[in-house]
This record gives C-alpha cells, structure tokens and sequence, in this order.
C-alpha cells in the first residue's frame, strides 16, 4: 500500500481527501522521527527537544491510560515483548539512585536525565497499532524508509550548504588529523545504517541494480563524509554479514558477479582518480593498531578518551554493579563536569555504560539483543522478508556499534523499534505456520 494513493482529488469539490490511514503514517512518520532523534545533532537540535518534549508527554499519557485500563480489567498479563519493554523501564530509576547514592543528587533529577530514554515507549504505541490492526506492518515500512530518505537529504544538504566549522563549539561538528583535518558534521548515523543495509538487501532480494544505487547513496555519506571508521565498519560488516550467512552458495556466486566485481572496479577506478583519499583511509584505519602500539602515536583526542576511560574505570572498580548514575545539569552547572572536569560518557563506549548503569544495568541493558535474536531465530515462512532481515542486521549494527560509542542509551529507540519488529514478526509468523499446518492436515484429509 503507497501512502501516496491515499491521498485522493475530489475534482468537483475541489478539496483533497485524506485516508485515514495518512494519518497514521503522518503519525509513524513523527514517532520514527523525533524517537530515533534525527534532529538532535544538527542545526534543528532546539526544535527536536520541543518535538520530543511533546512527544515524552504524550507518551506518559498513553502509558498511564495503558496501565489503567489494565488495573480496571484485572488484565496483568504481559507478553514476552511489554516484559522487556518493563524491565527496561526501571533502569532510569536505577541510574537515578545510584547518582543519588554517588553525587547526593535528588532522585527526580536523577531519573529526569534519562527522560530521553523513554522515547523507546514510542515502539509500544506502534505494536499496538499493529496488533490491533489499524495499521499494517508495510506501513510501518513505508514510514520507516521514508525517515531514512529524509535523513539522507538533510545530511547531504547540510554537509554541501551549511559550515560545519561554526558547529564545533557545540560539539554537532569536530576535526580530526587523521581524516584530513577538515571539519565535518557528527551527525548521528544509524539512519545511514538502516538505509544502506535495506537497500542493499533489497537489491540482492529482487534482483533490481536501482536499489543498489540507492544503497550506494546511502554508503557514500557514511564512507566519504562521516569519515568515522567504526560507522564504516559496522554498516560494511552487517551488509557482509546477511550476503555471507544468509543467502546460499549459489546466490553468492552469482551476486558477486552481478554487484561485487562492479563494486570493486569502481573502487579501484576511485582511488586510481583521486590518491589522496587511499592515503586519507589508509591513514584513519592503520591508526587503529598504531595506537595500540605505541603512545607516543596518540592523538590528542585518543588521549582525551583514555583520561576519561581512567575516571570511569576508577568510579566502576568504586561501584561495579549499581554505577555511578547521571549528573543533571539541571542540578549542578555542566553536570558531570562539575565534579570530574571534561568527561563524556558516550565518549568511551561500553565502559561508559558501566560507569552509568554498573553490570546490573548493562545485563538489562543488552538484554534486548538476546531477545531479539532468541525470537529472531523461531520466525520460519516470513524469515525473508526484507523489511525484516533488515531490522535484523540494523540490530546487529547497533549492537556491534554500540561497544564504542554511548548511542544505546542516547538513541535508546533504534534498537527497541527494530526488536519490535521482530517480535511482530514472529508473532504474525506463528499465524502462517498454524495455519500452513492445517492446510496441510485438510489436504491430506481430502487425499
């Protein structure tokens, strides 16, 4: 179903009629846009706060309504999905009390600074909708890739129109000798992501060499503009990692043909035309076991990174398992800076992450990903669905993503809207297969 046949001219009206379900994509549209916080890292970043101020409230108003009606209808039962969805929702509170316990911060201001968290209830909102079938999970789609194309336009608009050299002092923009030393946007990628893994799944799918292409779009920004070797690795290596465990032997052969030796004579036509980008990314990747080596090859802000890994290895041996929470800014200027200096917990990855939630949280945490891929591994007849073995390897993404970087507490609702449509998945895939082994059991029947 195309959003765009929804929309209908009456000509002896003259007026446009909308579907109803316009709405609903209009309404998916702005969940997947302000709960994945497109906004946030570039000039937009006061309009997406309002946006998901709006948006945290309508949210608390659903849940309360949600929890409610339950309560009035003694209904407690929760499905495997809203149980994930509960367990995740105290972690605020356990960041919260461990700040408390840590920094003497209140409790509100604790739990307050996680408010971005809760965005993942947004995922609630659309399974419902799904459940209750108001909407179709090819909408979601629709809605899904049309965020990702939205993305993609404004990331190249702003990169060719915009200075990102004026953006530095606000962290939205950096320099770094290793890529060249230019200054470029830190936009957040996982839209970029989502659509170069979908693309290219999808040409690989239906056999269609335009879906290439817009994959390409999509792996061009990442590959030439980030500049950002884990975001090149990581939408590289989940591409890799569906052509190499998901398709057969034959298809393998036959699309390497088809996409691979193209692929890699216009990479080898590239660095022929334009040298001195191979020394550029030989540079940024050879830095990796450089550093390892030896200190005397660290950057300044390599050097940076590794002060604040010292703070917050000497806080996690301090409070393994609970962390050490949030420090608002609402309640001391600059938050943790107030007590530590320059510190950024989405600067040091996974250890942030302990420093924050201690292991208890980061169990919680990752639970996400072992459920995802327990209900992941159950879905039979729909397994190849694009729609889903891209939210699959999206996950898989994330999750490899994740290790450096603080993104899956910032961008909490990446993560959850793809477990989510897995679950559904699996669920609607339970569907097909009671009713394929029926089917099965009439036919034999008649026979």
């Amino acid at each position: 179903m195309k959003i765009f046949n929804l929309i209908r001219l009456n000509a002896s009206a003259y007026k446009v009629t909308f579907d109803k379900a316009v709405l609903y994509y209009i309404f998916l549209f702005f969940n997947f846009l302000v709960g994945f916080r497109v906004l946030l890292e570039t000039i937009f970043q006061v309009i997406d706060l309002a946006l998901e101020a709006i948006y945290l409230g309508v949210i608390f108003l659903y849940l309360g309504y949600r929890v409610s009606k339950r309560i009035f209808t003694s209904n407690f039962r929760l499905n495997p999905f809203e149980l994930l969805l509960s367990m995740l929702f105290l972690l605020p509170f356990l960041g919260g009390f461990s700040a408390y316990l840590e920094w003497g911060q209140p409790l509100l201001y604790g739990i307050g600074t996680f408010r971005d968290f809760y965005l993942i209830f947004g995922a609630l909102i659309v399974y419902n909708m799904l459940r209750n079938k108001e909407i179709d999970i090819s909408l979601v789609e629709q809605a899904w890739v049309s965020v990702a194309w939205f993305n993609m336009i404004l990331f190249y608009g702003m990169t060719f129109l915009v200075d990102p050299s004026q953006f530095q002092e606000t962290g939205a923009a950096g320099a770094n000798e290793l890529k060249g030393g230019d200054v470029y946007f830190r936009f957040n990628m996982s839209y970029m992501f989502f659509g170069s893994i979908y693309y290219a799944i999808k040409a690989i799918m239906k056999r269609k060499s335009i879906y290439l292409l817009y994959a390409a779009l999509f792996l061009i920004y990442i590959v030439f503009f980030r500049l950002d070797r884990t975001t090149i690795l990581v939408s590289v290596g989940a591409i890799g990692a569906f052509f190499l465990f998901r398709m057969s032997l034959k298809s393998k052969v036959l699309n390497l043909l088809k996409f691979g030796i193209p692929a890699i004579l216009l990479i080898v036509l590239t660095l022929m035309l334009f040298p001195e980008e191979y020394t550029k990314y030989y540079v940024m990747f050879s830095d990796i076991f450089t550093t390892v080596s030896s200190v005397d090859n660290t950057t300044s802000e390599q050097s940076i990174r590794l002060t604040e890994l010292n703070i917050a290895l000497e806080y996690i041996e301090k409070n393994p398992w609970i962390g050490s929470g949030k420090v608002s800014g609402q309640w001391v200027e600059g938050g943790f800076q107030h007590f530590l200096g320059f510190f950024f917990i989405s600067d040091i990855g996974i250890a942030g992450q302990v420093f924050v939630y201690g292991f208890i949280g980061l169990i919680v945490l990752y639970s996400q990903f072992l459920f995802a891929l327990f209900f992941g591994l159950k879905i039979g007849p729909l397994k190849k669905n694009v729609f889903l073995m891209t939210c699959q390897f999206f996950l898989l993404a994330l999750f490899v993503d994740s290790f450096s970087n603080g993104y899956l507490s910032m961008y909490a609702a990446h993560s959850i809207n793809a477990i989510m449509v897995i679950y559904y998945f699996y669920e609607q895939d339970k569907i097909v297969r009671v009713k394929n082994h029926i089917e099965d059991y009439n036919a034999k029947a008649i026979g």
